[in-house]
């Protein structure tokens, strides 16, 4: 794959060829992992051939060629008639957002709290691992900075997360760091706005969404 990956940037070198407009700054053409790949350029036929033609040289030496009946054409800001245009050149079906790639939903707008199903579900599988578990105070505590807290920091390097997203992961949390099972609460001594302080200042060092 980096084969193709060195013929579509060379691809690009062609005068003809534009590159998306969201993806001008780091001159990004494609992404690969094992057999999932993205191409992006700008929506307009000559680009796309150009890509095409990288492509095709790619399977002619290599004997790989794409699943058409698998892939799928995501297009924004163009009008029907191009649209029309490149999907009779390339005849793949066209796709819909949200698209997802290696399991992210992926979608030219900032996340919606629909798409954050994913996160807030591996939370849930990590707090439903350790529910049987008889963890003291600091061995919660522990969990929550190293595990839980890392994978709300992961998610948030990578998009803009609602800020109902953030609630319902720091609700997981604070849930978690009181022992409550289901709509059974324990009563605990401080607020969890108290726990997020930094240690210095009588908290835990947790810091908010």
């Amino acid at each position: 794959m980096e084969y193709l990956t060195r013929l579509l940037s060379l691809a690009t070198h062609n005068k003809e060829f534009r590159l998306h407009p969201m993806c001008k700054s780091v001159h990004l053409v494609n992404l690969c992992f094992a057999d999932d790949f993205i191409l992006f350029s700008k929506g307009n036929l000559r680009s796309i051939q150009i890509l095409f033609d990288g492509f095709a040289k790619f399977s002619q030496d290599s004997g790989l060629s794409a699943n058409l009946t698998k892939s799928k054409v995501y297009f924004g800001g163009i009008s029907a008639e191009d649209k029309k245009i490149i999907l009779n050149y390339v005849n793949i079906e066209e796709g819909s957002f949200p698209l997802k790639y290696l399991g992210v939903t992926l979608r030219p707008t900032k996340w919606k709290a629909t798409d954050c199903g994913v996160i807030i579900k591996k939370i849930q599988n990590r707090l439903h691992t350790w529910s049987s578990r008889h963890l003291s105070f600091a061995g919660r505590t522990q969990l929550i900075h190293s595990i839980l807290l890392g994978i709300r920091k992961y998610w948030m390097s990578i998009f803009l997360l609602p800020q109902s997203v953030i609630h319902e992961i720091d609700r997981l949390c604070r849930n978690f760091l009181w022992g409550a099972k289901g709509n059974r609460t324990r009563i605990h001594c401080s607020s969890w706005e108290q726990v997020c302080l930094p240690k210095n200042m009588g908290g835990i060092g947790f810091k908010e969404g």
